[in-house]
């Protein structure tokens, strides 16, 4: 009785500040000068008196559902009151998820979340396949979501074929993020904005679906995003080998990083009507089924302004600090004098400056754009331009190397500065030198700093897109059990465990992370089973390799069975098919197991027991003739089929008349 009373107090009190708070609303609107500041203070107000409940991730799971959550509060208390206003959600950890259950339509706030899966078969932040509720990300500081084996880092999937064909009749809800300043009138995002790295791992995209889950219905509006795939995902729309489809950016920053064998944004073939449109930045070396209407994309050192678009942060090393790029009809860049211009739209550096302003410039092949100070005393530093002639040192910037090696370990050529001026070429502060290169197609490009050692000139900048190859060897992964075929005819009827040879480690989409031993479930059918390699001293990673691996556990299924009178007798014909619910690639049918008894001697017979009776017909071929059956009397039929892996169907029965 009393836990009822003071829910309607503390209800009845929220109306009153609710009322409180919209006359204050409307009194402001009064003083204000125009109708827009009147909807501005408004929108302020209602934002202020939103009360989303506080939930720390550090402190276990958090489950949303429509009636019912489970999460605990910063000061260790349990929650399980629905809030319809949202959830405030902080801390760190490995262990935790976030789940959003089926139908739930909520915002959440990440303020400064840090989940990491990666060493787990876990998800860490996953709306529930399929769902029909609209869930709302708000990021606020830094935020990490990384998911285990399988999983995407923000895993959306929506695997209705109505999603992806004519998204008209999909029931699945819209996943939105947007950085917490989203609603400040005319706001771009800059790095005061909420971030997310959202990475995928084993064939999950780094915000869409997972492991061969499509994706659909993904909204960007604002924040400082980097999605990176694992092997066969998106970076951000399909998980492995999947589509992704209505994927929609209109603000913010965005980098993302495809999986081997699919897309940066959206997916393989199949996806359909994604697009970017907005003042935003998006950096994807691919797209599947993207349009593109309004927005600065780049992809390697290249970048094209679509539309008339406005920016003020260098997200990516390339494009101008602090300086509002538009276009006008013709694809001409307008930007402060002396600054950069443009050919049919792609960002270049200009051959001069002009007198009253000095820029840090430098261009590589590619033609990348480089921001530069207004400071009339610093000096400038220009590279030699490989345009220039026949000089020795005009180069352009070059990198190679191997998988699995770091950005330190990387050969690398740099280019040439004007008039030898001293200094020292490194990697930018903002890449990693100790990451090593994943098992991707290359086109992730990263960032050289020229650091002059007269520290009144300017650094330089470039981009380089390294030349990435496989190590080279004839080593290959063994069978390590069963030591022999556990099935007939050299074929397996279960799970497989390969080994990596001597000195390396084996990998493959469905393997938690680089392993000596791989598991291969049968569950996979029979093929040619992709795994990598990778040297244990040196972290060097071959290309894909192949094992041809026999498996069928699967018995074949008794289609048919027809009794027909022939002269003498009665003649039996069985027909059966593979089960390829699985694969295709099956061992296909062996053997026919026939039995033929008065009904009165038996009732039921088992595989094993038809098989052992000293009655049984068997042939391959599935045609079986009885001369010494008695006319008008009653008989039962059994038959089995076997495969050539040695898989027994189950027993067919039936009953006939002898004529």
């Amino acid at each position: 009785m009393h836990r009822y009373r003071c829910r309607y107090r503390c209800d009845r009190y929220r109306k009153i500040c609710r009322s409180l708070t919209v006359l204050l609303a409307s009194a402001a609107c009064v003083l204000l000068a125009s109708a827009a500041d009147c909807q501005a203070a408004s929108g302020l107000v209602q934002m202020q008196t939103a009360e989303k409940t506080e939930l720390d991730i550090s402190k276990g799971d958090i489950t949303i559902g429509t009636s019912r959550i489970s999460g605990t509060t910063p000061q260790g208390q349990q929650v399980t009151e629905v809030n319809r206003d949202g959830y405030h959600i902080t801390g760190e950890t490995d262990t935790y998820s976030i789940t959003i259950e089926a139908g739930v339509t909520t915002e959440i706030l990440l303020d400064n979340v840090n989940i990491s899966q990666v060493d787990t078969d876990a998800h860490a932040l996953e709306i529930e396949d399929a769902s029909e509720g609209d869930v709302t990300v708000v990021l606020k500081g830094s935020n990490v979501l990384k998911g285990g084996s399988h999983c995407a880092g923000l895993e959306k999937g929506c695997n209705q074929t109505t999603c992806v064909r004519g998204g008209s009749d999909c029931d699945c809800g819209t996943l939105i993020i947007r950085c917490e300043r989203y609603r400040e009138e005319g706001h771009i995002c800059d790095e005061d904005c909420g971030t997310l790295i959202a990475t995928g791992v084993n064939g999950g995209a780094g915000i869409g679906g997972g492991d061969g889950r499509k994706a659909n219905r993904i909204q960007i509006q604002g924040g400082l995003i980097t999605a990176s795939g694992g092997y066969g995902g998106a970076g951000i729309g399909g998980g492995y080998f999947c589509e992704g489809s209505n994927i929609q950016i209109t603000g913010g920053q965005v980098t993302a990083v495809a999986g081997e064998g699919n897309k940066a944004l959206g997916g393989v073939d199949g996806s359909e009507s994604n697009s970017i449109n907005g003042d935003c930045i998006v950096e994807a070396g691919s797209l599947g089924g993207v349009t593109v209407y309004k927005g600065l994309v780049l992809g390697g050192n290249a970048g094209t302004i679509h539309g008339a678009v406005t920016v003020n942060k260098d997200a990516v090393t390339g494009i101008l600090k602090d300086v509002k790029l538009t276009r006008e009809d013709g694809g001409r860049l307008i930007l402060p004098q002396g600054v950069a211009w443009t050919v049919q739209n792609t960002l270049r550096v200009p051959e001069e400056t002009s007198s009253n302003s000095s820029i840090s410039s430098g261009r590589t092949d590619g033609g990348t754009v480089y921001g530069g100070k207004e400071d009339e005393e610093v000096k400038e530093t220009r590279l030699v331009q490989p345009e220039d002639g026949d000089d020795e040192d005009a180069q352009a910037p070059f990198a190679k190397g191997i998988y699995g090696q770091t950005l330190n370990q990387l050969e690398v050529t740099d280019q040439a500065i004007e008039g030898g001026v001293p200094g020292t070429w490194s990697w930018a502060a903002e890449e990693d030198p100790d990451k090593t290169y994943p098992i991707v197609n290359g086109t992730t490009s990263y960032t050289r700093v020229f650091t002059p050692e007269d520290s009144t000139r300017q650094e330089v900048r470039v981009k380089i897109l390294p030349e990435m190859s496989y190590l080279e060897t004839d080593k290959k992964v063994k069978i390590l059990s069963p030591t022999e075929p556990d099935g007939a005819n050299g074929w397996y009827k279960g799970n497989i465990v390969l080994e990596a040879p001597d000195g390396y480690q084996a990998f493959h989409s469905k393997s938690v992370g680089w392993v000596e031993e791989l598991v291969v479930a049968d569950d996979g059918g029979s093929g040619d089973y992709e795994y990598y390699l990778r040297e244990a001293g040196t972290n060097l990673t071959t290309g894909v390799k192949t094992i041809r691996l026999n498996i069928d556990s699967l018995p074949p299924i008794v289609d048919s069975v027809t009794v027909m009178h022939v002269s003498g007798g009665m003649r039996i014909r069985a027909k059966a098919k593979d089960d390829t619910s699985r694969t295709e690639q099956v061992s296909g049918t062996r053997h026919f197991y026939c039995l033929v008894q008065p009904k009165s001697s038996i009732k039921t017979m088992g595989r094993a027991a038809l098989i052992k009776n000293e009655d049984t017909k068997d042939n391959a071929v599935g045609e079986f003739t009885y001369t010494d059956l008695e006319e008008g009397k009653s008989y039962q039929l059994f038959v089995v089929a076997a495969d050539k892996a040695g898989n027994l169907s189950e027993v067919s029965v039936q009953t006939f008349i002898a004529q």
